[in-house]
């Protein structure tokens, strides 16, 4: 049993690890609660422990006459072993960035092994030889107890009671206890932990890689009252001049009104920026880091949502919530893992539809994320990846995510072609990315030695490569007749905050200064608010659903959805809360009008309804869309 033991020490080590290297995070949680996770966290490590060790210790106990049969069981101890050990430690190095553990992004490694492994070798070397390190350890126990291990030879009623007690140690494991009910599970942490950051104490990222990876999505219970969600959810949303065209699908509308002249549309250019944090812009900040001269001119001159937050942390959250106005609640597959089998209301059909020429271009690989695909899917012409993107300029590294600069004037070639239709596009950026790579030279600020210094010195890069974009519209004879949205997937880096509000706001400004004065707007707003706010800009007046609604209309205050991991959380103007979907978590009023009660039960309303409507394809239908033209 010493393979058991030493996994689940390995398992209250890398806790222990968490806990100090993460301490800004862990420090307000009283002692009684930290204890109360060391303690009840050994429930989460055993689960993966039996489950992980426990078929094949059975197995090397079964009496076999033979060594071969003891070397490849205890052979199988190690490598599970070491498999697990390094998750772990890839684990305490990924949560920091999100201050969590590891969850639906297990399901998206597929499509970026060769950036992890970069990443490994490049930036956490130190966790290698770590892993290393224990790999050697175990491979030296492994031989001494190949050399030394019989083979089980008890009488067989003594080896059934062994084998007994092996398996039922096991069901235990994976089950967190010996009672009724279901087998444990990500949500119920919370009937240990009171708090979001005592909850993410407890559970360890092995199991909840392991819970996402093998259902596709989060468990997550909301036992709210599905019609009053739905109705309480349709009131948010939908606007005055909207009518709901079937009740079958209570979020697909259509605007009443007639719709706007189309005979000179204007352009419509998203760019979607990687990882941009409020923070590090000195126009919305009032810092001075100075690497985002270009960038502070558009906040100054456009519409600047001072409140506008994203729907996620990763960027399929941001790309989702953007192009096809779909909230990725706890409960449903992601994005490209299974939620694209409902029916979608895209906006990039719709433009298509108009007479648009659409098309989405990332600067990362084609198949990161499969965004190219899903691009396609949602209704995009022309979808373009890194191996569509020549490079222009002598860079003095390779950017794992490839180059702003390069996608942004291959995007002005695209659009050159078609300068005869009105376009509707997205650029994705990615030098912003980690591991930070230098780009040229003029641009290497700060030295490469802390994760603040390095993205800095690619946000330069990025906003110069901005600038020239905007250059090259003017150059073109474009810029004129293009409504601007720079929208950040979600954030990197910032204050050392674990507030709603730090962890989600991000930069959205409207640039058009031919047709929009600037403006400093304080409403709260979501990037799900985009897809109507199109449809408003560009005068159409499609049957679709949205989760959010025009950020020009502001006839009922707006809030924000947002989803984080296993929690979800709203963001109002007068507070915001964070929910496990059974239990409040944490309270953030911004003034003394907040009623947490009326938070909440907005926010179980909108999770209830995303994931019924979703999970039960009743999002969106375009046989319904048909009819009503």
């Amino acid at each position: 049993m010493a393979a058991p033991l030493a996994l689940m020490l390995v398992f209250t080590l890398v806790r222990l690890a968490l806990f100090l290297t993460n301490h800004g995070l862990f420090a307000a949680l009283p002692v009684g609660e930290i204890m109360r996770a060391f303690g009840q966290g050994l429930r989460f490590d055993f689960y993966m422990t039996g489950l992980c060790m426990g078929p094949v210790i059975l197995l090397l106990n079964i009496p076999v006459p033979s060594k071969i049969w003891t070397k490849i069981w205890t052979g199988m101890l190690l490598i599970e072993w070491t498999l697990v050990t390094g998750f772990l430690i890839g684990d305490l190095i990924y949560f920091p960035k999100v201050d969590r553990h590891i969850a639906e992004e297990i399901i998206q490694l597929s499509s970026d092994w060769g950036y992890i492994v970069s990443y490994a070798v490049t930036q956490v070397w130190w966790g290698l030889l770590i892993l290393l390190g224990s790999l050697g350890w175990g491979l030296n126990k492994l031989c001494r107890v190949i050399n030394r291990y019989p083979t089980p030879s008890l009488p067989w009623k003594k080896t059934g009671i062994v084998l007994g007690c092996i398996a039922l140690f096991t069901v235990a494991a994976l089950r967190g206890h010996l009672g009724r009910g279901k087998s444990l599970g990500v949500a119920d942490v919370y009937n240990y932990a009171q708090t979001s950051q005592g909850a993410a104490l407890t559970l360890n990222g092995a199991f909840t890689a392991y819970q996402v990876g093998r259902k596709g999505a989060q468990d997550f219970t909301n036992d709210y009252p599905l019609e009053e969600a739905i109705q309480n959810t349709q009131e948010l949303l939908i606007a005055a001049d909207e009518q709901v065209v079937s009740p079958q699908y209570p979020l697909m509308r259509q605007q009443t009104t007639q719709a706007k002249s189309t005979a000179d549309p204007a352009n419509i250019l998203i760019v979607l920026l990687e990882g941009w944090h409020p923070y590090y812009i000195d126009a919305l900040s009032h810092q001075n880091f100075g690497v985002t001269p270009v960038f502070d001119e558009i906040v100054q001159n456009g519409l600047n949502f001072t409140q506008a937050y994203a729907a996620g942390q990763r960027s399929i959250f941001g790309f989702a919530a953007v192009l096809a106005s779909v909230p990725l609640v706890p409960g449903l597959p992601m994005f490209g893992y299974g939620l694209e089998m409902a029916s979608l209301s895209a906006a990039p059909k719709h433009f298509a539809k108009a007479g648009y020429y659409t098309f989405f271009a990332q600067t990362s690989h084609r198949d990161s994320y499969r965004l190219c695909a899903l691009a396609s899917y949602l209704g995009m012409q022309d979808s373009f990846g890194w191996e569509d993107i020549p490079q222009r300029l002598p860079y003095r590294q390779k950017a794992p995510f490839g180059y702003d600069h390069d996608a942004f004037q291959f995007a002005a070639d695209q659009i050159t072609k078609h300068k005869d239709q009105p376009f509707m596009g997205m650029v994705f950026t990615g030098i912003t990315h980690e591991p930070f790579t230098s780009t040229l030279p003029q641009f290497d600020k700060f030295p490469y030695d802390t994760w603040e210094h390095g993205f800095l010195n690619t946000l330069g890069f990025a906003d110069w490569s901005i600038g020239q974009l905007l250059e090259r519209a003017k150059q073109d004879g474009w810029f004129d007749k293009t409504i601007f949205i720079f929208v950040a997937d979600h954030t990197s880096g910032g204050p050392a905050d674990t507030t709603l509000q730090n962890h989600f706001k991000i930069p959205l400004i409207i640039y058009a200064p031919q047709r929009y004065a600037p403006q400093t707007i304080t409403d709260v707003v979501s990037q799900l608010d985009l897809v109507p706010t199109l449809y408003d800009i560009a005068g159409l007046r499609p049957v679709y659903t949205a989760f959010g609604r025009s950020v020009f209309d502001q006839s009922v205050a707006h809030a924000a959805l947002v989803s984080e991991g296993n929690n979800i959380g709203i963001i109002t103007k007068d507070g915001a809360v964070r929910h496990s979907g059974s239990k409040l978590l944490t309270v953030e009023p911004y003034n003394a009008g907040f009623d947490v009660s009326v938070a909440e039960q907005l926010l179980l309303s909108l999770d209830k309804t995303a994931y019924t409507l979703l999970k039960e394809n009743r999002w969106y239908n375009p046989v319904q869309e048909s009819a009503q033209r």
